[in-house]
């Protein structure tokens, strides 16, 4: 349903237009509810949707519902181009952490090959079984800056939990990388893509940041936006003195690093034929049959996503603003 047009003819409580709306609220939901059952989560965070926060705000609602689950988030950004052994040895801080918050304050394995990961990890898990006064969740983002042989480790050790406690486990994982692998799987884990905002969720963030905003040029900016969250948030924060930007162009130049980012993204794609061409007929504005040869390249540089409402075989372009970064 057209959030705005079923806003201004509505005579009925908008609230449950906002809820059909609510794509990323739904995802958020879908997780939560996971977590609770301390099912496994493999999530795809594509490129500019801002998995910390999405994940920093599950964590919260899992500590104060009911049943309460402990979390602990944790980016991988830092282990790009790090080796295995220095790999292991941070993951193995991070699961010491579920336990015994401030495991700075004692001694921890050390370990330099893959099978005293194993043993080490394995023990530190069963610690957090037994000792935890709750039950526990590590929630992981940038999976794709480790090394893909340490991921699958990392799956492999916390499926090995799994199968060793069954309905008894009292601990949980959500690994989550821009990068679609397997590797991400745990046991039966659950798969789930970030979605980008819908339009009723990207005005209400861009409100929360900016204050009042006209409902025309509010609904302009959230179609603008895409609901892409790092747009969202760009376009708020590049919001000078309440002047929120009217035109496209205006909208682009607030985006700062991120409309930056963004032409960077394009203008890396426009250099293979193939992938121009269909960015080409994509910025026209109808959504097209997917075809994965092609896509797939586009997808992962973040600038298509599927498309909504037309069927799961339809791709779209993720942002009006990549019209504008393809001109800049």
């Amino acid at each position: 349903m057209d959030f705005w047009r079923a806003k201004q003819g509505a005579t009925f409580d908008t609230d449950l237009v906002y809820q059909e709306e609510a794509i990323r609220a739904r995802t958020a939901r879908r997780v939560r509810t996971n977590l609770r059952r301390l099912e496994p989560v493999a999530m795809l965070t594509p490129r500019w949707s801002v998995p910390q926060g999405f994940l920093e705000d599950i964590a919260l609602d899992l500590a104060v519902g009911e049943p309460s689950v402990g979390c602990r988030t944790v980016s991988f950004r830092p282990l790009m181009g790090r080796s295995n052994p220095e790999a292991w040895n941070f993951i193995l801080r991070v699961i010491g952490d579920l336990a015994n918050p401030g495991w700075q304050g004692r001694p921890l394995p050390l370990v330099v090959d893959r099978r005293g990961f194993y043993y080490a990890a394995e023990q530190m898990l069963d610690e957090a079984h037994t000792e935890a006064p709750y039950p526990v969740a590590l929630l992981a983002h940038s999976c794709e800056h480790l090394p893909v042989d340490v991921l699958e480790d990392l799956a492999l050790v916390w499926a090995r939990y799994s199968e060793r406690c069954r309905d008894e486990r009292r601990c949980t994982v959500l690994l989550a990388g821009s990068v679609d692998t397997p590797a991400l799987d745990v046991g039966n884990a659950a798969r789930i893509e970030l979605s980008d905002m819908g339009e009723a969720e990207a005005a209400v963030s861009l409100v929360m940041q900016v204050g009042a905003i006209p409902p025309r040029l509010l609904e302009k900016a959230a179609r603008f936006s895409g609901g892409v969250p790092a747009v969202v948030a760009a376009l708020g924060q590049g919001t000078v003195d309440g002047a929120f930007p009217s035109a496209p162009e205006d909208m682009l130049r607030a985006m700062g690093p991120v409309a930056d980012e963004l032409r960077g993204a394009v203008h890396g794609v426009m250099r293979l034929p193939e992938a121009a061409d269909r960015l080409h007929e994509l910025m026209k504005g109808e959504p097209l049959l997917e075809e994965p040869s092609v896509d797939r390249e586009l997808m992962m540089a973040g600038l298509l996503r599927r498309a909504r409402g037309v069927g799961p075989q339809y791709v779209e372009l993720r942002t009006e603003a990549i019209r504008g970064a393809a001109g800049a």
